[in-house]
């Protein structure tokens, strides 16, 4: 068995070094390391360490190679191994933009494997997704205009699976979207299914990938998803204005399965209202204090020290500015952060739109789904100061308090007590073996996310061509028992039953009562564009993602007091307020926080034809039925399917 294992751990290392070396960027890559950190003098000695490292990974178990390694991990020779693990360990995901920018484009061919093993990403041991033995899962970088070919091996336990390209625009690709139930099924067990799609020329910014099956999502199938954006630069050393381009994926984290807390939150138990987290983590990394833990809910767990905290940046000297892409991949609150001896400047939001903003002390809230790249300046002293990156979980505390409220008073995201979870976190930026958090002492200038305009003017018309008006509200109804599900206009979602089809490639005639899928015409000869009112009848806001688009958003208002809907349709009442809308700079994002008891207007060219996912990216709201979707062109019933929506329903058969 322990030689069955060395030989599987040795196919898959050989595996990622031929992947590796067939992707854009090898060469340049591996010159950077030849004539950089691994120079003459250190490269016999690289060569003892490294050759030292595989004898020892390949005596134990396979999964101790990933569980040591960055994420952002890429192998492509025994330099590489070396420059990775021993000269490069930081927290945060290194891009390569030079390698990108400006080469033609090209194919990007990857292979997973996903499996599932018990990891201690805070301290706490739980069942986590790996893919290709990492957590998180492999960072794509490529390049716009490039095709992806990824070839997804499901090797879990009677469980599907299914991955989600979120923000991109899957253009002539709709069925590679990843949304189970509309274009696909999920991936059956030993089953390999590979998702095939060009990225558009047009996208360019922060992305990421994440399971759209169940609810995987939440215990780690998830990594980041990079588009660099053409140049004409083709020197490596052309300056962007920042040293360093670094990915950085935050969250919360429940130390219960991710199944565990869905159930207990559409059980009777949880009177509706949504588990609070117990952790939250970096790119799979936190630390979490052991005797918090909550005796009823006991956990294995180890304590890791502040000296054993992977640091941002590693060890280096502040010098330039830093580009820090931030992305919630959470399932519940969103985040705001801020960075001792630094100011931050936000430059684009979700797809790498650009946006206005000036130097702040803290940027946020980032909801989940959303993403936000921040420019980070650094101070004179910054490095002999040895910043922290400080990070607080949103509560949205209860407007009729002050804010920010002490952790005492009501609010709406955390509504039970967990006093297990610390909501305010610091994660060193540098490497230091002594040295703790540090303090913010000057008054703190936020910029508030919610507020921020595009950074250029929009072209787009004064009146959309059709409007959709929908109303989201988590209810318990006693024939469901009085178990919470999300509705989206009195309509819960679930998998079409039956036939056990994807959308796509079945007539609307054939769907069932779970399907709410309005119906946008497409026109080859004029532009049609749409207006979705989305109205949040909840007390706590929900971040809603549309696939296959971005949009506008045009008007967004929050009640504090009573309900504050809006309906284009109604002639009196306050529902028949009209909203001032914002039709010179709106923002432009794939994903909108709908604040509570309020609404957000947004506004889209209807452009893209397929069938496209829109729900609430709250993992338990979604999974409990807070989704939806639109379908543009191809006939009002449908009656022209797209049978490749069927190919991987064949693979999980």
């Amino acid at each position: 068995m322990a030689q069955a294992k060395d030989e599987e751990t040795f196919e898959l290392l050989r595996d990622e070094v031929v992947e590796e070396q067939e992707q854009p960027g090898y060469e340049l890559r591996k010159r950077r390391i030849e004539r950089g950190i691994f120079s003459k003098t250190l490269r016999p000695l690289g060569f003892v360490f490294a050759a030292l490292f595989l004898i020892t990974i390949l005596s134990r178990d396979s999964s101790v190679l990933f569980r040591s390694a960055p994420p952002s991990t890429s192998i492509d020779s025994v330099e590489d191994v070396f420059d990775d693990y021993a000269q490069e360990k930081m927290l945060g995901i290194r891009l390569h933009p030079q390698d990108h920018v400006s080469r033609p484009p090209t194919t990007i061919t990857h292979h997973w494997n996903i499996t599932a093993e018990f990891h201690s990403p805070d301290g706490v041991k739980k069942l986590v997704y790996l893919v290709n033995g990492q957590f998180p899962g492999p960072t794509i970088e490529c390049r716009s205009g490039d095709r992806l070919v990824i070839h997804v091996t499901n090797h879990l336990v009677s469980e599907g699976v299914s991955i989600h390209w979120h923000g991109l625009e899957m253009r002539n690709a709709n069925e590679m979207d990843g949304a189970v139930g509309f274009t696909q099924c999920p991936i059956a067990e030993r089953k390999t299914s590979t998702y095939e799609f060009e990225v558009g020329e047009e996208q360019a910014g922060t992305f990421w990938w994440h399971a759209h099956s169940e609810v995987g999502r939440g215990d780690g199938m998830y990594g980041g998803l990079v588009i660099h954006e053409q140049t004409d630069v083709l020197d490596d050393t052309e300056d962007y204005g920042y040293e360093d381009d670094v990915l950085l994926l935050i969250g919360d984290w429940y130390h219960r399965t991710a199944r565990e807390v869905l159930a207990w939150y559409t059980s009777t138990r949880g009177f509706g209202n949504e588990p609070v987290p117990d952790s939250l983590l970096v790119n799979g990394a936190g630390k979490f204090i052991c005797s918090m833990a909550v005796p009823a809910r006991p956990v294995e767990c180890v304590d890791i020290e502040d000296k054993d905290m992977t640091s941002i940046l590693g060890a280096k000297t502040l010098t330039k500015p830093t580009r820090l892409r931030l992305v919630n991949v959470g399932s519940l609150a969103g985040f705001t952060i801020q960075i001792s001896s630094a100011k931050l400047k936000p430059l684009t939001v979700d797809g790498g739109f650009p946006i206005v903003g000036e130097f702040a002390d803290s940027v946020g809230i980032v909801y989940p789904g959303e993403r936000l790249d921040v420019l980070v300046q650094w101070d004179n002293q910054a490095s002999s100061n040895f910043p922290q990156l400080h990070i607080s979980l949103d509560p949205e505390y209860d407007p009729s308090h002050p804010t920010p409220a002490p952790t005492d008073q009501p609010h709406r995201n955390f509504k039970y007590p967990n006093q297990a979870l610390r909501p305010n976190q610091s994660f060193p930026v540098l490497t230091s073996s002594s040295q703790t958090s540090s303090s913010i002492a000057r008054e703190p200038v936020r910029f508030d996310l919610a507020t921020a305009v595009a950074a250029s003017p929009s072209a787009i018309p004064s009146t959309p061509d059709q409007t959709i008006l929908l109303y989201a509200k988590t209810q318990k109804l006693s024939i469901d028992n009085n178990h919470p599900s999300g509705f989206m206009n009195r309509t819960s979602w679930s998998p079409q039953s039956s036939p056990p089809f994807p959308l796509i490639s079945l007539p609307r005639s054939k769907w069932d009562a779970n399907q709410l899928i309005p119906y946008i015409p497409a026109s080859s000869n004029s532009e049609t564009w749409v207006d979705i009112v989305i109205n949040n009848l909840d007390d706590g806001a929900h971040p809603f993602h549309l696939h296959g688009y971005s949009f506008y958003i045009l008007a967004s208002y929050r009640s504090d007091h009573g309900w504050g809907s809006y309906s284009p349709y109604a002639t009196s009442g306050a529902s028949a307020m009209k909203p001032k809308l914002n039709l010179e700079n709106p923002i432009r994002k794939d994903t909108v926080s709908v604040p509570r008891r309020g609404y957000v207007v947004i506004r889209f060219k209807a452009d893209n034809e397929g069938i496209w996912v829109l729900h609430c990216h709250v993992l338990f709201h979604q999974a409990s039925g807070m989704a939806m979707g639109i379908q543009v062109g191809g006939g009002e019933g449908h009656e022209i399917v797209d049978e490749r929506g069927k190919e991987f329903c064949a693979a999980s058969s």
